[in-house]
C-alpha cells in the first residue's frame, strides 16, 4: 500500500483506531513525508463511520431497482446517508475505468436513453438524455453522460469514449442514425493521408484513423432500415458486413437499465430531481454492472471487467469500496 499523499512505499504500521461501531482501522505512517493515514484513506470510505456491509446492502438495492427513500428504509438509515455513499462512489469512478487494452480489437456501440428530470418538460427542453456507449463483446459500459439532448453532450460522451477506445488497434464505431455522434468524434479521429497513399483511384485526403471504421444504422421509411458509413475509412480499414452494424445489444441494454434505475421508471416518486443525481446513480450503476455483476452471456461468473482482461475474478462491492483502485486490488 504507498502513501496517498507522496506515493512512497516506505511506510510503516502506526498502530489502531476503534471506530464507535467496533471496527478497527490499521494506521500508517510514512517516513518518507512523515504524514499519517489508515486502511480507508482514499477509499470511497474514508471518514465514514457506517459499516461496509450497511452501505453494501444500500448500493446493492439501489441497483436492483429500490429508489433512495426506500434503499434507506431497507437498511435503516437516511435517505441523506444513501446519497452521500452514492456520491462517495462515483466520484472513485475514474479509478474504476481503464482505457482499452493497446493494440486490441473492440466494437463500440451507441446510443441515447431518455427520462425525466425535475419538471416534466418536453424531450428537447430536458436534462433527462443519458448518452451510453458499451464494448458489445464483453458487454463494457465504458460510458455514460448525463444531460441536454445538445452538441456539447454529445461532443463529452464521444471523447470520453475515445479517450477509452483509442489505444486500440481495430475499431468498429457503430450508433444510431443520430449523426452528432459521428460528427464529434471527426474532430478527434480524423487525419490527413501522406501523399503517397492519395492518388486518383483514392483521391480522399482526410480519412478516418487507421483501423477505424464508423457507421450508422437508420430506420428508414416503411420499416426499412438502411446502414450508411460516415465519412471515408483509411485505406487499409476493412468494412464490416451490413448486419454486424447495429446498436442491438445497447438498446437491450437500456431496457434492462430501465428496471434496475428508478430514475429511468418516470414515476413520480423516483425520477431524478437534478441531473447530477441521475448522472451519480449512473455512475453507481456503472461500477457494479462491469466489476460485480455476472452477466450470463459471458459466461459463468464472468463480468465484464473480466471479459476486457482488466481481472481475473469477479470483485463484491465491499472490495471496491475499500479499494483505491483495482490496480490495488489483488487480480
Amino acid at each position: 500500500m504507498p502513501c496517498i499523499h507522496c506515493q512512497s512505499e516506505a511506510i510503516v504500521k502506526n498502530g489502531t483506531k476503534t471506530l464507535k461501531t467496533g471496527q478497527v482501522l490499521q494506521q500508517y505512517l510514512c517516513n518518507t513525508c512523515g504524514r499519517r493515514f489508515n486502511e480507508r484513506s482514499g477509499t470511497p470510505m474514508a471518514r465514514l463511520r457506517a459499516p461496509v456491509a450497511t452501505v453494501e446492502m444500500a448500493l446493492n438495492a439501489r441497483h436492483e431497482g429500490l429508489g433512495v427513500r426506500a434503499a434507506a428504509r431497507v437498511v435503516g438509515t437516511s435517505p441523506s446517508s444513501i446519497t452521500t455513499w452514492e456520491e462517495r462512489s462515483s466520484s472513485h469512478l475514474p479509478a474504476w475505468s481503464p482505457p482499452a487494452g493497446a493494440g486490441g480489437d473492440v466494437t463500440i456501440e451507441g446510443d441515447e436513453l431518455y427520462t425525466r428530470v425535475g419538471e416534466n418538460l418536453p424531450p428537447a427542453a430536458s436534462e433527462g438524455w443519458t448518452i451510453s456507449f458499451i464494448e458489445r463483446k464483453s458487454r463494457y459500459w465504458l460510458e455514460a453522460s448525463a444531460g441536454l439532448k445538445a452538441a456539447e453532450l454529445f461532443e463529452q460522451g464521444v471523447q470520453r469514449a475515445w479517450q477509452w477506445a483509442e489505444p486500440s488497434a481495430w475499431i468498429r464505431w457503430f450508433t444510431d442514425g443520430e449523426r452528432r455522434y459521428g460528427k464529434a468524434l471527426w474532430k478527434l479521429a480524423s487525419v490527413y493521408l501522406p501523399s503517397h497513399l492519395s492518388s486518383d483511384a483514392y483521391p480522399y485526403r482526410k480519412v478516418w484513423r487507421e483501423g477505424l471504421e464508423v457507421a450508422i444504422k437508420i430506420k428508414g421509411s416503411q420499416g426499412k432500415p438502411r446502414v450508411e458509413w460516415l465519412n471515408v475509412e483509411h485505406p487499409w480499414t476493412a468494412l464490416s458486413a451490413l448486419s454486424e452494424v447495429h446498436a442491438n445489444h445497447l438498446e437491450a441494454f437500456n431496457s434492462a437499465l430501465r428496471r434496475r434505475a428508478t430514475a429511468y421508471r418516470r414515476r413520480q416518486n423516483h425520477y431524478a430531481k437534478q441531473v447530477e443525481g441521475l448522472q451519480r446513480a449512473l455512475d453507481v450503476q456503472r461500477l457494479i454492472h462491469n466489476w460485480v455483476r455476472p452477466h450470463g452471456s459471458l459466461g459463468k461468473a464472468r463480468t465484464p471487467a473480466m471479459a476486457m482482461g482488466f481481472i481475473q475474478r469477479p470483485l463484491k462491492l465491499s472490495e471496491i469500496l475499500l479499494a483505491r483502485g483495482f490496480e490495488s486490488l489483488t487480480l
